[in-house]
């Protein structure tokens, strides 16, 4: 079908403007804020498959980079490129940890030949029009260094299970396009059969055949119309915020386990792994597997009982991977600035030879402040530092002095904890939005002199 017709009948109008709306939010994907533990989450699944994939110091080029998903790559010290229709997804990367980013259209890169040792996407090819993708297959060939590596996630569609656009009426179109903004899927073996008309030799894998994310699942059957269970779909449901997070957990750790065997799934007409290049290819799992610097005790640049801060110095522990943030506190999110929300109480745990003064931000969204104000607790290793109120809206700099006695412990270890009074749910309400977690305040800057 042609664009202008598809797109007539669909009523999208600027792709760009799907991706802005799509992929623009709040999360921190900066490789300083990636715990270790997120390597299993299923959300992170292709990232790790990129991960482990390419080459420690390499150059790669993400292709629809979004909000900036690979910058864990940055672990490994890659030089890491982005570009992306949207402006603000370009923008979004580099503030994520990108060394550089372009909004441009991908059938037009603005790079010299041979610039990249890897040009990768993920879920970028089936939102390309079908008579745009061998454009945008050219580019990739043209920008890859000899020997260079192209590695997609891509959507795929099981024409026998779902109608193709021809065959939709106006409605379904529009409501198929609008859920995601896909033009452009194709059947998982025929995305190997355009790559191979590009590069000698092609790969690829079938995923997602039985792990899926607690959204996913249910965003497939709600509005993909997948027949799954009604009493699994009805249980992913009534999961709470931090079931929802064990549930990801565990279907990740599965995929990697799939991956780490080398087994070979069914195809499942919903997405496909695909490695290709010019070169022979190595593993298609793995290749370049070095996990040592997810870990803190290995990561560069962190600070650690071995060199711990002095007086003269500072650690700012909120973006600080060798810092150990517990349970009690929530994913980063862009409020802006970068903070983690926590719930009634939360700790910090580091290393330092003596500390003289903590100085943090912090808010609150609680309801009726000034009727209610908040209160919250600050110790350290135990001992009460300050108690104080929160009546007002907005960001407010705490600085806490530390005396001499408690700031300089023999081990060097310390653990800085806060107590808030009360908490409350943000949306609790049951539909794609509900957040049921407890919350209390929001906190950044975190430094410790």
């Amino acid at each position: 079908m042609p664009k202008e017709t598809l797109y007539g009948r669909a009523g999208i109008a600027d792709v760009a403007e799907f991706y802005r709306t799509k992929f623009v939010s709040d999360e921190v994907l900066d490789s300083r804020y990636f715990k270790a533990l997120d390597r299993f989450d299923i959300r992170f699944a292709r990232t790790m498959w990129v991960y482990d994939n390419v080459r420690a110091g390499s150059s790669v080029l993400e292709l629809g980079c979004g909000a900036g998903m690979l910058a864990l790559l940055k672990r490994k010290g890659v030089a890491l490129t982005g570009v992306d229709l949207s402006s603000e997804c370009a923008l979004a990367a580099r503030r994520n940890g990108y060394d550089a980013t372009f909004a441009a259209e991908l059938s037009r890169l603005p790079f010299p030949s041979a610039s990249f040792d890897y040009v990768v996407s993920l879920d970028v090819l089936g939102h390309v029009e079908a008579e745009t993708k061998d454009a945008v297959l050219t580019e990739v060939k043209r920008v890859l260094r000899p020997g260079g590596v192209t590695l997609h996630g891509v959507e795929c569609t099981d024409r026998a299970a779902r109608k193709g656009y021809d065959e939709m009426s106006a409605e379904e179109l529009r409501r198929f396009i609008e859920i995601d903004g896909h033009v452009g899927l194709e059947e998982e073996h025929e995305h190997a059969a355009r790559f191979r008309k590009f590069f000698s030799h092609v790969a690829w894998e079938p995923r997602y055949a039985l792990c899926l994310s607690s959204e996913e699942f249910l965003k497939q059957a709600d509005r993909y119309g997948l027949p799954f269970e009604d009493d699994f779909l009805d249980y992913l449901r009534g999961l709470s915020f931090k079931e929802r997070r064990a549930f990801d957990i565990a279907m990740g750790y599965v995929f990697g386990k799939i991956s780490d065997l080398n087994l070979h799934l069914p195809e499942s007409g919903l997405y496909v792994l695909l490695k290709a290049s010019d070169a022979p290819l190595g593993p298609f799992y793995n290749e370049h597997r070095d996990r040592r610097n997810l870990f803190s005790e290995s990561a560069q640049g962190a600070v650690s009982a071995a060199s711990p801060i002095t007086a003269a110095t500072q650690l700012c522990l909120d973006r600080n991977i060798e810092v150990e943030f517990d349970d009690g506190w929530f994913e980063p999110n862009v409020l802006p600035p970068i903070a983690r929300w926590m719930g009634q109480q939360a700790a910090i745990r580091f290393s330092a030879a003596k500390v003289s003064e903590i100085r943090l931000d912090l808010t609150t969204h609680l309801p009726d402040l000034h009727a209610r104000p908040l209160g919250v607790e600050l110790f350290l290793n135990g001992e009460k530092l300050c108690a104080f109120s929160l009546w007002r809206y907005g960001w407010l700099e705490l600085r806490v002095p530390v005396s001499g006695d408690l700031g300089g412990v023999a081990n060097g270890e310390f653990e800085l904890e806060l107590r808030a009074d009360r908490t409350w749910q943000p949306r609790p309400v049951a539909d794609e939005t509900r957040d049921d977690r407890e919350l209390s305040i929001a906190v950044c800057n975190i430094v410790v002199r």
